[in-house]
């Protein structure tokens, strides 16, 4: 194994001569990407996509390999003093359910399928990166724990990772979370976020008695043009209209409907306010007569993060600068939140681009994928030298 750099530009400088050496890695890469996500891995279903990762962890010699009780795929590679550890986690469910065809299709620069870059291309990174680095003959001195987090997704809540991050007794020095795409991302914030839904019902006396304009569609609009109204305490908060559903036919007036929305802010006290008022709006339209009006909690994140200067974020970006990888404007990912709420700095990286995503036709480009491993095994090397200690 090569002696790791530990000077910036010894990284910048290896950094720079990774990708046509990982090129040489590509086709395991994509065997990888096509077997991981060729299986169905709904939130809260990951379990056989979860048993081929651990099954990868095996074949390439990592320690430690395991199903821990939150269902999360785990491994470790050791490294040569094992004196500090860094997390590099994946989610390992997609937004797809299992009724629909997994196939992937494999074009000249590109491949095809659901949930192909989020995040298949993300587990697949977990489970081909130890490889890599064999082969590009870099031992690091920290240990990494490899994890395919499970129920991450929308009700899932990142409920994988946070069990993991307040269960371990490992000291996590720094986390990286890989997501397949877009490659220039680099989020090291979190929003404060609350998923919620309002659900209107409708007793049938109401709708069959002589007044059959009462329907849950009309109680729902109300509703909606009460939060449209509602003054928002600061100018970082949005209330987000997701989804609307109801209604079984045309002639029929609905017994039931669904919004689905996400309150986001920059600041958790202004989340709080924004949540009492529209339960305030629900409590109060639940008063009608024959209308059930009910608000339920499904997800929330809390709001922070390191600093744009911190070190971590600053060898970042040389990084993407040496790779000629343009950063994104956003910094926010709901990930970060876990690591938050137990003070570890981290940061999201994408490793390609992509279009049409959360569409069956997803589809992830092969040719920036060896500019997205650069850049993460860089990030890797600037952690393993100590950057997140000189803040």
């Amino acid at each position: 194994m090569s002696e790791v750099p530990t000077r910036e530009d010894e990284v910048l400088n290896l950094v720079r001569r990774l990708p046509p050496g990982l090129e040489q890695t590509r086709e395991m890469l994509l065997a990888n990407l096509i077997m991981l996500g060729e299986v169905p891995a709904p939130t809260f279903h990951e379990r056989e996509r979860i048993e081929l990762l651990v099954q990868r962890f095996t074949e390439c010699g990592l320690t430690n390999c395991s199903i821990d009780e939150a269902g999360n795929a785990l491994a470790v590679m050791p490294g040569s003093v094992g004196s500090q550890k860094v997390l590099i986690t994946a989610h390992a469910d997609t937004p797809f359910p299992e009724t629909i065809p997994h196939t992937m299709s494999v074009d000249k620069d590109r491949i095809t399928g659901p949930g192909v870059a989020d995040n298949s291309l993300g587990l697949a990174v977990l489970a081909t990166l130890p490889t890599m680095l064999e082969h590009l003959k870099i031992r690091l001195r920290s240990d990494v724990v490899f994890m395919g987090a499970t129920k991450s997704l929308g009700r899932g809540n990142l409920e994988g990772l946070r069990f993991f991050l307040s269960n371990s007794d490992l000291p996590i020095k720094a986390g990286i979370s890989v997501e397949g795409a877009q490659l220039g991302r680099l989020h090291y914030a979190s929003l404060a976020t609350l998923d919620g839904e309002i659900s209107c019902h409708v007793s049938s006396e109401a709708i069959d008695g002589e007044e059959p304009t009462e329907n849950a569609i009309l109680a729902l609009v109300h509703v909606i043009d009460r939060i449209r109204d509602m003054p928002l305490p600061e100018a970082s908060t949005r209330v987000v209209l997701g989804s609307v559903e109801g209604g079984t036919s045309y002639k029929t007036p609905a017994s039931s409907a669904l919004l689905c929305f996400q309150v986001r802010s920059e600041s958790d006290e202004a989340l709080a306010t924004v949540e009492k008022g529209i339960r305030g709006i629900v409590q109060e339209a639940g008063r009608s007569g024959g209308v059930k009006i009910e608000f339920r909690g499904i997800a929330r994140t809390k709001a922070g993060g390191i600093n744009s200067d911190h070190p971590l974020i600053l060898h970042t970006r040389r990084i993407m600068a040496a790779l000629g990888i343009q950063p994104r404007s956003d910094r926010f990912s709901s990930t970060v939140s876990s690591f938050i709420e137990h003070d570890i700095p981290s940061i999201t990286l994408g490793v390609s681009r992509a279009v049409h995503l959360n569409e069956r036709n997803e589809s992830v480009f092969i040719s920036p994928m060896s500019k997205g491993l650069a850049q993460l095994i860089g990030v890797l090397l600037m952690i393993d030298g100590g950057c997140c200690d000189r803040y």
